[in-house]
């Protein structure tokens, strides 16, 4: 008990604290919008805690709160569909990490703050992939995202979501495969971070102090989407998102 009370006074930081204050609005984003949150929350981790910290705490955040829904998922996505995007950014993820654990942490922001700017611009567009459905094109979208999350620890979901939403089949199977995507991808990025030696029990604790919050986050905003309309809520996310990469690119 002395060991773990010792532990927790390390990591109990004012850091940490602030970190928990974003996880929920980060979890409600994420809950209501389906997109959002990670990014949202990506950059003032980064600040509070250290890029490739920051990062490797959100991942083990998305993936608690989203593993409930992935069996479900699984037995529910097109596997051809989801499966390229997914293996390829399980490839190309892993070169990014290594520059995102020893890059200079200032550079790190700055490139996310571009990177979350461009895919918000992209999403407020409303773009989505409109050609032809050929596995090159799936392999391509997972690697881009894939390399920009492992460089920038930017999560790139929504590049692989526009793909995967222009397919010709049920919303069911459409949300399933992007929900069976991201989990997979979250999967790799625990496997690699931890080969890399990222996570120290240190960072585990804090991963386990934020979860709770961040996953209560995002039934509350699962539940705010029942009951309160979607257009004036993702004009909100979008501003929020572009000020956040704003404030990043001038740290």
């Amino acid at each position: 008990m002395t060991s773990i009370f010792q532990s927790l006074t390390h990591v109990w930081t004012l850091s940490l604290l602030l970190a928990a204050c974003l996880a929920l609005p980060s979890g409600i984003l994420q809950g209501y919008a389906g997109f959002g949150g990670a990014l949202f929350a990506a950059p003032f981790f980064a600040i509070l805690l250290g890029p490739a910290t920051g990062f490797s705490i959100l991942v083990i955040l998305m993936l608690f709160s989203q593993a409930p829904l992935l069996p479900d998922a699984l037995r529910k996505a097109d596997w051809k569909e989801f499966a390229p995007p997914a293996v390829a950014a399980a490839i190309t993820m892993p070169l990014g990490v290594s520059f995102l654990v020893t890059a200079d942490p200032t550079f790190i922001r700055r490139g996310m703050g571009v990177l979350i700017l461009l895919v918000t611009l992209v999403m407020m567009l409303g773009y989505r992939y409109t050609g032809k459905r050929r596995v090159l094109v799936g392999i391509g979208t997972g690697a881009a995202a894939g390399a920009i999350s492992g460089f920038f620890g930017v999560p790139a979901f929504p590049l692989a979501a526009m793909y995967l939403h222009n397919a010709n089949l049920s919303p069911g199977v459409i949300r399933a495969n992007v929900l069976a995507a991201i989990c997979c991808t979250l999967t790799v990025y625990l496997v690699v971070l931890s080969l890399k030696g990222v996570y120290t029990p240190s960072i585990l604790i804090q991963a386990a102090i934020l979860a709770p919050t961040f996953t209560v986050g995002v039934y509350l905003g699962q539940y705010l989407f029942r009951i309160a309309p979607a257009d004036w809520f993702k004009k909100i996310t979008y501003a929020i998102l572009i000020g956040t990469a704003l404030i990043m690119m001038a740290t």
